[in-house]
């Protein structure tokens, strides 16, 4: 869950959005912190079975994440890591806030076949959605190249979904990746799932 104070009276006072329990959150800088990366990556690799021995993978995943999260300027971000062997299962979600004048609607652009061919398959390539908690939003779904730490460039499935922030001039932008195109299906109800978490909070006066 994330906190995000707006300031203004009748706004919204912060966001909240919910990611399963053994996602690494990411959501302050002292999170990302290398210390604060490097303990978590110890500790997971000490407690989870499957990534026993694998402290180092962890860290580099997370420091990526990490590095992508302040470049965007995200306000929240929170990684899964199921698996570091061979291709390895991971998943990121993050969330930023931009002024409305200087959000760059997402649209369709040309793609390579195979990315094409992909996000075809599902429901909302681009269009709108509604979401429990906030209503309409709008969605893209494709698959892109990023770039890694080290220089490496990645497809990745990235589900964007851009949410109104009631009575301001503002957008959030709520965007979900993972290199595991393969699973691209079960990723989309995944991302789907954790996107439909997000809501608008008012505090008590």
């Amino acid at each position: 869950m994330q906190r995000r104070t707006w300031g203004q009276q009748g706004k919204p006072d912060r966001f909240s959005i919910a990611v399963p329990d053994s996602w690494f959150v990411l959501d302050t800088q002292a999170a990302r912190s290398p210390a604060a990366i490097a303990q978590m990556a110890r500790d997971r690799a000490r407690d989870d079975p499957v990534l026993a021995g694998q402290g180092s993978s962890i860290a580099r995943i997370l420091r990526d994440a990490a590095a992508r999260a302040d470049r965007l300027g995200a306000v929240y971000c929170a990684v899964m890591i199921e698996d570091v062997r061979g291709a390895g299962l991971s998943a990121c979600v993050m969330v930023c806030l931009r002024p409305t004048s200087q959000h760059i609607p997402d649209l369709p652009r040309q793609e390579h076949a195979a990315a094409v061919e992909l996000a075809d398959r599902f429901r909302h390539r681009f269009g709108p959605v509604d979401l429990p908690a906030v209503g309409r939003a709008t969605r893209t779904v494709r698959v892109e190249p990023q770039r890694s730490t080290d220089g490496e460039e990645i497809s990745q499935l990235v589900m964007r979904t851009t949410v109104p922030v009631p009575g301001l001039d503002r957008v959030a932008v709520i965007a979900c990746a993972s290199p595991n195109t393969a699973l691209a299906v079960a990723l989309h109800d995944l991302f789907d799932a954790v996107t439909s978490t997000f809501r608008f909070v008012h505090e008590p006066r």
